[in-house]
């Protein structure tokens, strides 16, 4: 007999004579199996029961995993063990430290993470089952090498896909929810509806809702993604709010045309580009890794050249800031291009160290470690700024905020996450603001070098004031009028 909740029968076939004829209680027209949501729904335990009788029905290879279980400990094999005993199944299981094998059917049980067997986990081939839980730590790198190695024998793999949305642009919550596969069947399955929700668990609920912040208690118990956290430098909200506030009232363009340029190197696997029409991002250029740096610095210096821009920036940093000043002072030469062009160091000292921090009593050297936590910092300020605007409806400048007019919500997304992931730490010698170095963020969420996010920082970078004698200033007017035509 199989009769799950309610909230989970959209998963199943619970007639006796469906079961028997499909032998499976996973409905056929699906592969992918999603429910999501917060703590005391029942969805572990539930799919764990699942699995256990798929297991006595045929002969199948589950696969249970997540992305780090350096034990097996960790895993949900308690959960499976627990659904064979309620079942009174003991006789049909055999139960080791390792592993767990039905012995009817022959149907066997492998427990594995996913992050540090990538490689082994790609070359099971023929697992039937896949149950992974805590899904929404599961990283893109692990999805897109793990999912096409599945090729059960049966032909059609069932991938269980378990998770409380941590982040919306988590890859997990963007690859199921978002853009959810063909044969995807998804459900949101909360505390509420579990209809063996217990008393101790409910005491535990209560006492969070009085006491937690909103976000939290939505995020662990309504299973609502939380977004930012910790000593994250920029909030997603404040991001998301962002998002062409350029088209709400009250906003006003202002400022210089600005184009930052992150070439491709140390590790990097693309070179990005973005362009920002006063405090409006409103164009984008990301492209793979080439050899040609002359080629990658000629096309960034184009939007420059597109767009009339006052002020081209480009990260200096891995040993290629030579050779872009070199290429860009050719191509200035031969357009006869009259555009500012400054280089970024993120390790340089803040600029303006003794300037006092609005709103605060520090200066930007007691605050900042270097020029990279600087710009991080004014692109946050930006942002919450623009919020406060937005959102809460509150009077600010238009010089102090940034709208990002950008369309493709692809692109959008990629670079909310990659301004979103950073954290603020602290400098080992001092209580000065440092940016997560991207070997650790990487370490963390799994994400690369973010390309995009740099270049985001280098529009609104501090940069030193460059003097202009009179003659240059004459030649300047003349060729912007020329231009205008």
């Amino acid at each position: 007999m199989w009769n799950p909740q309610p909230a989970f029968q959209d998963f199943f076939y619970t007639e006796p004579d469906d079961i028997i004829k499909h032998r499976t209680v996973f409905r056929k027209e699906y592969e992918y199996y999603v429910p999501f949501g917060g703590r005391g729904s029942g969805k572990t335990y539930t799919f764990a029961d699942a699995v256990i009788i798929e297991a006595t029905l045929r002969k199948v290879r589950i696969l249970v995993t997540r992305e780090i279980q350096d034990s097996i400990d960790e895993s949900i094999k308690q959960e499976l063990e627990k659904a064979i005993i309620n079942r009174g199944l003991e006789d049909c299981f055999k139960i080791t430290n390792t592993y767990i094998e039905c012995t009817v059917t022959g149907s066997y049980f492998l427990f594995k993470g996913l992050k540090n067997n990538i490689r082994s986990v790609k070359s099971i081939s023929n697992v039937d089952v896949v149950l992974c839980e805590e899904a929404e730590a599961v990283t893109k790198h692990s999805w897109d090498v793990f999912l096409p190695s599945i090729r059960p024998d049966s032909g059609r793999p069932i991938v269980i896909v378990i998770f409380n949305p941590a982040n919306e642009l988590d890859d997990t919550y963007q690859r199921f929810i978002v853009n959810e596969p063909p044969q995807t069947v998804k459900k949101l399955i909360n505390w509420s509806d579990n209809i063996h929700f217990p008393p101790f668990l409910e005491k535990q609920r209560l006492h969070a809702k009085k006491t937690m912040p909103l976000k939290d208690y939505e995020h662990i118990w309504e299973g609502k993604p939380i977004g930012s956290s910790g000593d994250v430098i920029i909030d997603l909200d404040w991001i998301k709010a962002a998002r062409f506030a350029s088209r709400v009232d009250g906003f006003k363009k202002t400022g210089e045309k600005v184009v930052s340029y992150d070439p491709a190197g140390q590790g990097r696997d693309s070179n990005a580009s973005l362009y920002k029409d006063g405090n409006i991002v409103c164009d984008y250029d990301e492209w793979v890794k080439s050899a040609d740096l002359r080629e990658a610095t000629t096309r960034a210096f184009s939007h420059a050249l597109k767009y009339k821009a006052d002020r081209f920036v480009y990260d200096e940093c891995g040993g290629f800031g030579d050779g872009v000043s070199v290429f860009v002072d050719d191509i200035k030469k031969e357009t006869k291009a009259y555009i500012d062009v400054f280089p970024f160091n993120a390790g340089d000292n803040p600029l303006n160290a003794d300037k006092i921090i609005e709103g605060t009593d520090k200066t930007n050297g007691e605050t900042y470690s270097n020029a990279k936590a600087q710009a991080h910092g004014v692109s946050a300020q930006l942002l919450y700024n623009t919020f406060r605007f937005v959102v809460l409806g509150e009077e600010v400048d238009s010089e102090l905020m940034i709208s990002i007019d950008i369309e493709d919500d692809d692109v959008f997304n990629k670079l909310a996450r990659e301004l979103s992931t950073p954290l603020w730490v602290r400098s080992a010698t001092n209580s000065k603001k440092k940016v997560e170095s991207k070997k650790d963020m990487e370490k963390r969420t799994g994400m690369p070098s973010p390309n995009m996010g740099d270049a985001f920082h280098m529009l609104n970078a501090p940069q030193e004031h460059k003097e202009i004698d009179i003659y240059e200033a004459i030649r300047r007017k003349k060729a912007a009028q020329a231009a205008r035509g």
